[in-house]
């Protein structure tokens, strides 16, 4: 028994390495056309831009050498355009303009990848927010009319948030000690069909010379105040509540600004900016995001049905050129992080 088992394998192997004789692996699948996808629609922008490229493979030569090709990245010619729903049923339709993101103020980072164009795909209309009885819903539509390859996305309108605290539409400004246990009180009511929120505050600081007054320079430091902290739930209209320590206003400015003698700073305004994003935009962020295990294989996410990447919503609101209260002056002299910067 025990000399037929053994047979038995040494058959076994002799095949795979008859088989096996040929040492060429092929790696590569057959070639596919896939559009790789990114886009998140704000209704609070006059203008919005989906960016659609091309995903490449080659069995023979490496992907460097196709990232300095624009025909590599880009489509010759596709159809673009976005259906708009409202409560499901069909309202209009936007077509998209194809454009340079060079020649609009959207430059594309400098690279391996070929970036002498920055081709992205323009809507000009007013997307809609969704609001309390009615629901917008966009869906993407993209065809390569040469070869009939199609992909679409649908995301539905995040609605908007109405904020309370610190600041609000009439007006409003932040109070911030250098007491400890002191909190700023961010409080709004969520907007429909927002999954999480971002909160950022933009401090704008002017720098001058001490010798030399007249030569001032603006500094912006951002202070995020609440990074994706996520909604009761899609429903929108619940109350959100985050108390925020004051010395997180104070390391912001330590971290961002050097002790110099010869430099003076005044606190000049502040913008505050509240982040709605839709539920596959923040899966997408939470999965994309860097790995601290020991495991870096990092789970795909897309909802483009036939394609790859991201097509989603965000509403973005800013709260332009708010004033600082008065005590926060006397504050930054106080506190043992800001007391030396020259406020």
């Amino acid at each position: 028994m025990q000399k037929t088992i053994w047979t038995m394998l040494a058959i076994a192997v002799i095949s795979l390495l008859t088989v096996g004789c040929d040492n060429e692996l092929d790696v590569a699948a057959d070639w596919k056309e896939v559009a790789i996808v990114y886009g998140a629609l704000n209704p609070n922008q006059t203008k919005n831009y989906v960016r659609i490229q091309r995903a490449f493979l080659d069995d023979q030569q490496g992907a460097f050498s196709f990232v300095n090709n624009q025909d590599s990245l880009y489509f010759d010619t596709l159809t673009v355009t976005v259906d708009e729903f409202v409560n499901n049923a069909y309202s209009r339709t936007f077509t998209l303009k194809k454009v340079d993101g060079n020649d609009v103020g959207i430059a594309k980072d400098t690279g391996v990848f070929y970036n002498d164009k920055n081709i992205l795909y323009e809507l000009e209309g007013d997307i809609k927010a969704s609001m309390f009885a009615t629901d917008y819903e966009y869906r993407l539509n993209i065809k390569n009319p040469i070869t009939g390859y199609e992909c679409t996305a649908t995301t539905p309108s995040v609605g908007q948030a109405e904020v309370f605290s610190p600041i609000n539409e009439t007006g409003g400004t932040i109070y911030i000690t250098a007491s400890e246990g002191h909190f700023v009180i961010v409080k709004f009511q969520e907007g429909k069909h927002a999954r999480a929120y971002r909160v950022d505050m933009d401090i704008y600081i002017e720098e001058f010379k001490l010798d030399n007054p007249s030569e001032v320079e603006l500094k912006t430091i951002k202070w995020p105040l609440v990074s994706l902290g996520n909604t009761k739930g899609l429903n929108g209209f619940a109350s959100a509540e985050y108390q925020i320590s004051s010395a997180g206003f104070f390391s912001a400015l330590q971290q961002n600004l050097e002790v110099d003698p010869t430099i003076g700073r005044r606190l000049v305004n502040f913008d505050f900016t509240f982040y709605g994003i839709s539920d596959d935009f923040n899966t997408f962020l939470s999965v994309s995001k860097p790995s601290i295990t020991i495991v870096q294989k990092k789970p795909e996410f897309t909802n483009i049905e036939n394609g790859l990447g991201i097509f989603a919503s965000r509403n973005i609101r800013k709260y332009e050129n708010r004033n600082f209260n008065s005590v926060v002056i006397g504050a930054l002299k106080q506190s043992e992080q800001t007391s030396d910067l020259g406020f």
